[in-house]
């Protein structure tokens, strides 16, 4: 963490530290040199001597999560793969900008492109991206005084889940998505106030997670309400949102220049006429003579198991909603009306009569949109459980697309130098099946985990709410997000687990009267307490001052001398398909 200090010399005189715990917390030195100091201390803390240490449940584990992953990449070559996949790999290979989606991961995989077995290497970074995400939730968490297995436990949902292996194993942007939103989250839940050179490294991760799955874009609202709250300073705050703002604006500028549009994509006005399709009611919105190719109920939807929809269970069953037809039934259809209107296809045209058509639906059935958006948002937390499936983020026993079209061979051949489609590899396929049926994060669970964060949140306000909000909200919005703009996929509410679990583990720390807020939002009343470092016995010694805008130090995690609190050391949307492919998602 930014302003974690091990420190080795206190080691012999720390009662804490020969206890199995970090060394004491130092403030960061004032000055351009912070952030160096910053990646040196991490360094230090993830020495395999210091990891060992210190943190030795959570080096287990995470030995141990490797097991699935080494096996999911042994197992399925070159790589899982969808429509969206062929998609980035497209635009990789050709250097293009996408119409569908923005092309932040095309970049990413850009990066592999000269090395051997292409997919391979891009796969076997995001597993290690994974394990990265789950150290900064155990870090933080230890970071602010919870025990290791409090921390480990938060931890366990991201490490251990098989559909999170699973999207790892996927040529798709959500693990990169996923660490760049949590990476920015912790830059700016250190104790003290986070400095000008965290929030600029917040707003570039913020930026660049835009431009790597669309929806994130909302996201940047959240982040800046929690940097004027922890009230950083006009100079930290204006470097964040110019770090925000210049790659995303440059982005849109280069869109404009290509597609004649000063947007992000092309397509967020179809994605948002699909979400219509789950109510929408063209004799209560009575669109006018363009806008009526568009109503749901004059085509019919590209149900991938059509025998279902002759099953008729109640209404206000789980079932029925299980059973309807999807947003992405509808958008993927092969007579949906964009493939067919004056110019075909998902460009500024149809993406501008889409958008006609959504917001004339949401105004005229408002609480028929708000039931939709409830329902997919329920569905999170209820179909998560369903059985494994290729609709599901999971492990399959055969590809997700039976057999590759020759654009999409010739794509892979682009950038991968290879045509092959997923194919399994025995036996390390068969351990990933056997741990994948009973090794997942029960939806029932995931909902208690969001519900004991927003009660953390509420409860300890004055204290770690105001922190811990950071991340509920995050989660919170990207649960609800998708269902909002196009459907609820448990890919990308994925994101959401790390999060929700990071804000849950914040709502046990232990609350401390001399740390809380004042009524009216002002610091705590005094300075919270530096220890002596003999580490700076030949430089400038640690002082404590009284800053109005700084965050205090958290009480110690177990026993400590009173006057040094032990802190330990941390260590988009779906597939675009072609028009025959009945299993596509929809996405944002």
């Amino acid at each position: 963490m930014p302003d974690l200090k091990l420190n080795e010399l206190r080691h012999a005189h720390d009662p804490a530290a020969r206890n199995g715990q970090s060394p004491a917390l130092r403030r960061l030195p004032a000055g351009g040199d912070a952030a160096v100091a910053a990646l040196h201390r991490v360094a230090a803390a993830a020495a395999p001597r210091a990891l060992w240490r210190y943190h030795r449940l959570f080096t287990i584990l995470v030995a141990i999560s490797l097991v699935p992953r080494v096996l999911a990449a042994l197992g399925f070559r070159p790589a899982m793969l969808t429509s969206d996949s062929f998609l980035y790999m497209s635009e990789a290979a050709k250097g293009s900008l996408g119409q569908i989606r923005p092309s932040g991961y095309s970049w990413f995989l850009d990066i592999f492109r000269p090395l051997p077995h292409t997919l391979l290497a891009v796969t076997t970074a995001q597993h290690l991206m994974g394990i990265a995400i789950a150290a900064i939730v155990y870090g933080m968490l230890r970071y602010r005084g919870l025990p290791a297995w409090g921390a480990c436990l938060a931890a366990a949902p991201t490490l251990f889940d098989a559909r999170q292996m699973a999207l790892e194993s996927y040529i798709l942007p959500d693990t990169l998505y996923t660490l760049l939103l949590v990476a920015a989250t912790a830059l700016l839940l250190t104790k003290r106030t986070p400095r000008l050179w965290q929030c600029l490294l917040a707003g570039l991760f913020v930026g660049y997670m835009s431009l790597v799955r669309g929806n994130g874009l909302p996201l940047a609202v959240i982040f800046a309400v929690f940097i004027l709250i922890r009230r950083v300073g006009w100079r930290a705050f204006a470097a964040a949102t110019l770090a925000f703002v210049i790659p995303v604006l440059a982005y849109a500028i280069a869109f404009d220049a290509t597609y004649g549009k000063l947007n992000l994509t092309s397509s967020d006005g179809i994605f948002l006429w699909s979400r219509t399709t789950s109510f929408a009611n063209c004799a209560i919105i009575k669109p006018p003579a363009q806008l009526r190719p568009l109503c749901p109920n004059l085509e019919t939807p590209n149900v991938k198991n059509p025998a279902a929809l002759k099953i008729k269970p109640p209404a206000w069953s789980i079932d029925a909603m299980l059973n309807a037809p999807t947003p992405a039934n509808y958008l993927w259809a092969p007579d949906v009306w964009w493939r067919h209107s004056k110019y075909p296809g998902i460009n500024k045209y149809n993406n501008k009569l889409g958008e006609r058509f959504a917001v004339r639906a949401i105004e005229a059935q408002p609480l028929d949109y708000l039931r939709a958006v409830g329902r997919d948002v329920m569905l999170v937390f209820l179909s998560t459980d369903r059985p494994i499936s290729q609709t599901n983020m999971s492990f399959t026993a055969t590809p997700h697309i039976q057999s590759l079209p020759s654009y999409y061979a010739s794509d892979e051949q682009q950038y991968a130098g290879t045509q092959s489609n997923t194919y399994l590899v025995k036996p390390f396929t068969y351990f990933v099946f056997l741990y994948e049926q009973p090794v997942y994060f029960p939806g029932i669970v995931f909902f208690l985990v969001v519900v004991a964060g927003l009660v953390g949140v509420i409860r300890r306000w004055r204290s770690w709410g105001r922190l811990a909000a950071l991340p509920w909200a995050l989660a919170a919005t990207s649960i609800v997000l998708p269902a909002m703009l196009t459907q609820s996929l448990y890919r990308y509410t994925l994101v959401a687990v790390p999060l929700a679990c990071l804000a849950a583990g914040m709502a046990f720390l232990k609350p401390n009267p001399k740390l809380e807020f004042a009524a009216d939002g002002a610091a705590p009343a005094g300075p919270s307490p530096v220890p002596a470092d003999p580490a700076t016995a030949n430089g400038s010694p640690a002082t404590a001052t009284a800053d109005p805008a700084a965050d205090p130090a958290p009480p110690a995690a177990s026993a400590a001398p009173a006057d040094e609190p032990a802190a330990p050391a941390p260590g988009d949307g779906d597939e675009a398909p072609e028009p025959d492919d009945p299993a596509a998602g929809s996405g944002t």
